[in-house]
């Protein structure tokens, strides 16, 4: 009894482990990681190396003829398709949603040869955040911003650094890929029954 109590609390830990990314960009660092719980894994840049492809063995005659024979098909109609995107769109929403953004942290410098155009630039960059600000609020949980612009007349070239961290819970994740799973189904399961039907019509003789 006490193993099984062990091994809920283990999955119920797992399943609260958050899963996103971690990215970072700036003229000194540039990266992109996969985390997962408290671990980290590096996705940009890369080690370099590349495992060597493995030689594709000639298959034989039989299969490669196999494969060539036409397959049937079954063709999706404008409405299977357009269900299948409204379910697409829906679990779109959920992960939405449930995304939360950890830290979202932009610094810009506006920077030119010209006074004039640094002073421009400067407007148009907070002109540009500020419109942005809104929908983006909106749209996603935000618990960390740090977003930041200055002038600068002593160098000649923009700077910019940023860094975003985002993350959404596991059990979330299996949340939604089961009320998604569970829409693919229904709508399988109708579109195997109109078939049947279909065919159940078509080998009937007239009277």
């Amino acid at each position: 009894m006490i193993a099984w109590i062990i091994v809920a609390l283990v999955l119920m830990l797992i399943l609260m482990f958050p899963i996103g990314i971690d990215a970072a960009y700036s003229e000194k660092e540039r990266f992109v990681k996969l985390k997962l719980g408290p671990f980290r894994r590096m996705l940009f840049p890369g080690t370099g190396k590349k495992k060597p492809k493995a030689a594709k063995k000639p298959k034989p005659k039989s299969e490669a003829q196999a494969e060539e024979a036409p397959k049937r098909k079954r063709k999706l109609t404008l409405d299977d398709i357009l269900t299948l995107a409204k379910i697409a769109l829906r679990a779109l929403r959920r992960f939405r949603m449930h995304l939360c953004i950890d830290l979202l942290m932009l610094r810009w410098t506006a920077a030119s040869d010209d006074p004039y155009r640094a002073v421009v630039q400067y407007g148009r960059v907070n002109a540009f955040l500020g419109a942005l600000s809104g929908p983006i609020h909106k749209t996603f949980l935000i618990l960390d911003e740090d977003v930041r612009t200055q002038l600068d007349f002593e160098h000649s070239r923009p700077a910019l650094e940023g860094r975003l961290v985002m993350s959404i819970q596991i059990w979330e994740i299996l949340l939604i890929s089961i009320c998604a799973g569970a829409s693919g189904l229904k709508w399988y399961l109708g579109k195997k029954r109109e078939q049947r039907a279909a065919v159940g019509c078509a080998g009937k003789e007239p009277v």
